[in-house]
């Protein structure tokens, strides 16, 4: 479980949880239910009917009737709704978007601290696309977190150390904010046979066939 979207190995990480049960020591120990009935009571929001999309044959159903399942839990009127990818896919990006809920998994193309954020997060990134495919599903748009960003970019280079602070500071923010609440940053592991040799892995896609060897 995480409870923030940049990995535990990435430079300017520091654990940080603010939605979980005691102790507070920045890791995950258990969902606070009663925080988050109170919470959801406080928002005046529970009387909005929430839709859950489920995309077929992209997503997993059962994980989807879980999150309709808690949300019921913490007092919304939530149904789950079955969708084609096509329509998903031109709904999201639209201005007037019914898309209220749903989930979706994200991979780094290149492993840098800001490819968390920058993507599919900053206002820029609103209807549109990305070049590594990721799309700003929340339409998150904070001037606070831009400043935030822009400023950990352009020092990142002249003072790396202080660039790590500023990430920090922004990840937090997020957290906080919710726009998007990670649940698992994902560890696959590969099984190599005592006869092959020289195995290379690209982050994204695993194994560079062309490059092992067998005996």
């Amino acid at each position: 479980m995480t409870c923030q979207l940049l990995p535990a190995d990435f430079p300017g990480y520091q654990p940080y949880c603010p939605y979980t049960t005691p102790p507070h020591d920045g890791a995950w120990h258990g969902p606070d239910l009663a925080t988050g009935r109170r919470l959801a009571r406080e928002s005046g929001t529970t009387s909005t009917p929430v839709t859950v999309w489920n995309v077929d044959g992209l997503d997993d159903i059962r994980v989807h009737s879980y999150l309709v399942q808690l949300l019921r839990q913490l007092g919304y009127r939530a149904t789950l709704r079955h969708i084609s990818a096509g329509k998903a896919a031109k709904a999201v990006l639209s201005p007037h978007s019914p898309a209220q809920a749903g989930t979706s998994g994200f991979g780094a193309d290149i492993p840098t601290v800001s490819n968390y954020f920058v993507p599919f997060l900053r206002c820029r990134s609103l209807h549109q696309v990305n070049p590594n495919g990721a799309v700003n599903l929340s339409w998150y748009c904070n001037p606070h977190a831009e400043q935030l960003a822009s400023q950990a970019l352009a020092s990142q280079v002249t003072d790396p150390a202080a660039s790590r602070k500023v990430w920090t500071q922004l990840y937090r923010l997020v957290s906080n904010q919710a726009p998007v609440v990670p649940i698992l940053n994902a560890s696959p592991a590969v099984f190599v046979s005592a006869r092959a040799g020289n195995y290379r892995e690209q982050p994204m896609y695993g194994p560079l066939l062309d490059q092992i060897w067998v005996k």
